[in-house]
């Protein structure tokens, strides 16, 4: 049974490149922190973790997660300390990525349920058989809320 949603950041909540937060990011997490514990587990490779907390802050992010954590080189560790903090384990949660080669890949290797935002500049990045096939591929977040899986847990 799903407990937790861990999404990435960038490109998946938030639009990097543009500097805006997509229209659908607010609602779709208000519906599923209802029932599930949700957190963000991001690369900031330029190291400026206070600029995304801005962000989180100004839109009034953070009361949806119970963890948000960014890293400037090694996500995988971070998913384990999200895992820890939420006392879940990977066959309990979804991981949400606009890139196969990390957040999917991660999953994947792990027994989670992943789901692939395929859209942006990442979205030509296809599934290997390294990285393992997305359990669903989405092109906008508000799609998770018709995902039948999700439908069910939330019944």
């Amino acid at each position: 049974m799903i407990k937790g949603i861990i999404f990435d950041w960038g490109r998946t909540l938030y639009d990097n490149e543009k500097e805006f937060l997509f229209s659908e990011t607010k609602d779709v997490l208000d519906y599923l922190s209802k029932k599930y514990n949700l957190a963000i587990v991001s690369l900031a490779t330029d190291g400026n973790f206070e600029k995304r907390w801005k962000i989180i802050k100004n839109y009034d992010l953070e009361k949806y997660f119970k963890s948000i954590l960014f890293t400037q080189d090694n996500k995988d560790k971070l998913y384990i300390e999200t895992l820890k903090k939420m006392n879940l384990n990977p066959k309990e949660i979804i991981i949400i990525d606009d890139r196969v080669i990390r957040g999917i890949a991660w999953g994947n290797k792990r027994g989670a349920k992943t789901i692939w935002i395929k859209k942006g500049k990442f979205s030509n990045e296809l599934p290997t058989k390294v990285t393992g096939i997305p359990t669903y591929t989405i092109t906008n977040l508000k799609d998770l809320l018709k995902l039948e899986f999700l439908q069910q847990s939330l019944s």
